[in-house]
């Protein structure tokens, strides 16, 4: 991106948010723009480059969310738009064959649901859905309560309430549900032989939830036993979703736009090099399986990957005991 064209995109930004007026992320863009803003625009910049317009469609958006002075559905919102920057960044960013050209919100029929994004290459076609889960007050659940339960049906809502003496912090597994009937949803219109399909879930550093609400033995939405039951009493799949994609990057977002430190990376928009800690990688319903260089550039591993049996965060957990007082990261800027 040349310095003509961040300046573009800047002055577009300024723009959009004068007319939307009180705005989360004003300070970081009139005041420098401070690196928040920069990482943003850098980001949006970079879709830009591949796929001429997205970037600065996406920027637009992120500005135009705004007008009501803290309103925390606004911030969760923002961070929903985030993880579409984010990740629609590397996927446009991924290296695609000559030809290859990129639809943002395309529909596969008038008026049709729409994902995020459609890849185009000599090879076939790949749909794109980001989701983003409202995680505030479930971050602020963690910090108070003692004991959380990341499935259902595992543990016995009454033996942890027992054990905890009070109250427990319950699954967030009807959102994942919904996000994949929505992805079905959106995905069945492109559905065709030379399509593959690809939900990513970008969630914050306890990765263990996607991962326990997706692939628990007893009730994971992506195995045989799961507790989604179709009224014939079998379990619900989703055949036009091949892969989810379970993304580690929320509290980067949170602590940015609070300008705390970022740790291992250099900005809130940064995906982390090969040291960083892996994104997990689920095979779907669709049984499809999407390119390999997406795969790469999401930094995805598959959550059965013995190098990851190690890690306590990345494999499905029954119950989790909190002890001590923690900060919650789910405090809004």
């Amino acid at each position: 991106m040349t310095a003509k064209e961040y300046g573009a995109l800047l002055t577009a930004a300024w723009a959009r948010l004068r007319e939307t007026g009180w705005h989360w992320f004003n300070y970081h863009f009139f005041n420098g723009p401070r690196p928040f803003a920069d990482s943003i625009i850098a980001a949006c910049g970079s879709i830009d480059d591949r796929a001429p317009g997205i970037g600065t469609t996406l920027l637009i958006q992120l500005c135009s969310t705004g007008g009501r002075e803290g309103d925390e559905g606004q911030y969760e919102q923002l961070l929903h738009k985030l993880a579409e920057i984010l990740v629609i960044e590397r996927v446009v960013q991924c290296p695609w064959p000559e030809d290859t050209t990129f639809e943002h919100e395309p529909a596969a029929v008038p008026g049709g649901p729409r994902p995020e994004l459609l890849v185009r290459h000599p090879e076939g076609r790949l749909a794109v859905e980001v989701k983003t889960p409202s995680l505030l007050n479930h971050i602020r659940a963690r910090a108070a309560n003692p004991i959380q339960l990341p499935y259902r049906d595992g543990v016995r809502l009454e033996v942890a309430r027992e054990l905890a003496g009070g109250p427990v912090t319950l699954p967030r597994d009807n959102p994942v549900r919904d996000f994949l009937r929505d992805a079905e949803r959106k995905f069945n219109g492109f559905r065709d032989a030379v399509t593959e399909s690809l939900l990513v879930i970008v969630w914050d550093d306890a990765i263990y939830e996607p991962i326990s609400v997706l692939v628990n033995h007893g009730s994971g939405l992506l195995t045989d036993s799961s507790h989604s039951l179709q009224p014939d009493g079998t379990p619900e799949t989703f055949p036009s979703v091949d892969a989810v994609v379970a993304v580690r990057h929320l509290d980067y977002f949170i602590r940015g736009s609070r300008e705390e430190p970022l740790m291992d990376r250099r900005s809130a928009m940064d995906f982390g090099d090969h040291r960083a800690l892996p994104n997990v990688l689920f095979p779907a319903h669709g049984g499809r399986v999407v390119p390999g260089q997406v795969v790469e550039g999401l930094r995805a591993v598959r959550h059965d990957d013995p190098g990851l049996r190690m890690f306590a965060d990345y494999n499905p957990q029954d119950m989790v005991m909190w002890l001590g007082a923690r900060r919650p990261q789910g405090e809004a800027q």
